[in-house]
């Protein structure tokens, strides 16, 4: 079984970025919910959120959460909005080498969905 922690960035009192009436938790939390939705329909998934509700985890109580559960892959949602573009992901510097092919197959895939070229 494979266990996802999906954290949808910001939250609470934190609203991330804001702008055109859009806050940046809100949309993260929308992105998340939709990306737990798709993964549950395939076997042998275990999925948990940091959030399911405008309130804020602190950065240590999301990571303690997911260590805690023993999460296979860590994923959390934020929109690049301070002079970011495009699609970033990050990866820990002593993953493992399936860690490692993971984000290198999600990361090709995403790019692909988003390549307007």
């Amino acid at each position: 079984m494979t266990k996802i922690f999906i954290d949808a960035g910001h939250g609470g009192s934190d609203p991330g970025a804001v702008g055109n009436r859009l806050q940046e938790k809100a949309l993260t939390l929308r992105i998340a919910t939709k990306i737990k939705s798709l993964l549950e329909e395939y076997k042998d998934v275990s999925i948990k959120m940091s959030r399911t509700g405008d309130n804020y985890p602190s950065l240590s109580a999301r990571t303690k959460a997911a260590n805690e559960w023993a999460a296979d892959i860590f994923l959390s949602i934020h929109i690049n909005a301070g002079g970011g573009t495009g699609y970033e992901d990050y990866i820990y510097t002593s993953a493992s080498v399936k860690a490692k092919e993971y984000q290198s197959i999600i990361h090709a895939e995403i790019i692909k969905l988003i390549d307007t070229d």
